[in-house]
């Protein structure tokens, strides 16, 4: 590892925004050092999370010189990127916030947390401090399943499974309890609204509603804030006890899907995926058992495909190759369930005859246990 200076050297810096947004903004400054002599850093937002950004917000690239980087820019509130150095490293995320801050990155540790000394990245010690239990309860839940995968590999007993997969939710429990604990105590804390609008990408409940409303109105107001509440909002709209919102699909006919699709069974399993998602096909079987079980009784699998307009042949394929048998419809490019904050796959919901959701997330084991009690 090459010497570290401590001087910081100004190299080069790239305007990000439009002059009709400067009278908006307020100058940063990351000075920052690395472990390699020379080459380029990027400094990146993130392209899933544009909300997160003022429009105009560009990537900017700075030289490295004996260790040294430095960039000049404005922003109006935090925002959360990464950097990026040749092809072979990238960190992992961090808080750029108005005035300066001073970066240290390592290379040999590829997506691993600059440090960073601004205010916000502070804020995250006394985050992770909060969160010890939860990281201890991971670490035993993860030690025990480990554990289980030697025994068993990837096919454990059902009964093993179920009971595996409830000791998992508990853990999300309790993070989310441990989430609402913290910001009741340190609302300000804008680390904590970031993990909210990132733990949100899993879905919504009540706990991280009230999250939300414990932040005060300067950051609820915020770009972030709103765009949490965003994510809020349309997954509500998907929470249990909703009814099931009528998605604009089509199926390999060109037929759009009925207003009620649900209403001919007892339970209705809308199954998201899309043809490259290898967690998808993973569960195809099961679900498949699943169905030959339980279609007797009231139930029934309607899939819904978010494949892109390249991929189309694709989605096709897969009904075929994989025996999809139960309706099958395509929502092109993710736009319906985009609508609803679905951005993780496979995502399910469950719905009884009346178009209610009655269950969200379920596993494959988990779902099989459901129906078993409630057909």
């Amino acid at each position: 590892m090459k010497k570290i200076a401590v001087a910081l050297i100004f190299i080069s810096s790239l305007p990000l925004f439009t002059l009709g947004q400067i009278k908006n903004l307020k100058n940063f400054t990351i000075s920052g050092e690395v472990n390699v002599d020379t080459g380029t850093v990027q400094l990146i937002p993130n392209e899933l999370n544009k909300a997160l950004y003022p429009t105009g917000f560009k990537p900017i690239i700075a030289k490295i010189i004996k260790g040294k980087f430095k960039f000049n820019g404005q922003i109006d509130e935090p925002v959360w990127m990464y950097f990026k150095i040749g092809d072979k490293y990238q960190s992992a995320g961090t808080a750029i916030s108005t005035g300066g801050q001073r970066i240290s990155i390592d290379t040999a540790s590829n997506y691993g947390d600059p440090i960073n000394d601004n205010l916000v990245m502070k804020d995250a010690k006394s985050y992770d401090k909060a969160f010890m239990i939860v990281e201890n309860q991971r670490k035993q839940y993860k030690l025990h399943y480990d554990s289980l995968f030697n025994i068993y590999g990837r096919k454990f007993p059902e009964e093993l499974e179920l009971k595996s997969m409830k000791e998992l939710k508990a853990t999300y429990i309790v993070h989310d309890a441990t989430l609402l604990s913290f910001v009741k105590e340190n609302p300000n804390s804008y680390y904590a609204l970031y993990k909210l609008y990132a733990l949100l990408n899993f879905g919504y409940n009540t706990t991280l509603g009230n999250t939300f409303e414990h932040f005060p109105t300067l950051l609820k107001t915020s770009r972030l804030g709103q765009a949490t509440l965003q994510r809020i909002l349309s997954l509500k709209q998907i929470a249990i006890g909703e009814t099931l919102p009528n998605f604009n699909v089509f199926n390999l006919k060109g037929e759009k899907i009925a207003d009620t699709p649900y209403n001919s069974n007892k339970l209705t399993l809308v199954d998201m995926w899309y043809s490259h998602c290898m967690p998808c096909i993973a569960q195809f079987e099961d679900l498949k058992a699943i169905r030959n079980a339980f279609q007797d009784k009231g139930f029934e699998i309607i899939g819904i495909s978010t494949d892109k307009t390249k991929y189309v042949e694709d989605w096709k394929l897969a009904i075929d190759k994989y025996k999809l048998t139960w309706p099958q419809y395509l929502d092109l490019n993710g736009i319906e369930t985009s609508k609803y904050g679905i951005h993780i796959f496979p995502t399910s919901l469950l719905v009884n005859q009346q178009g209610k959701i009655v269950a969200t997330g379920l596993s494959t084991v988990e779902l099989k246990d459901f129906l078993k009690n409630n057909l």
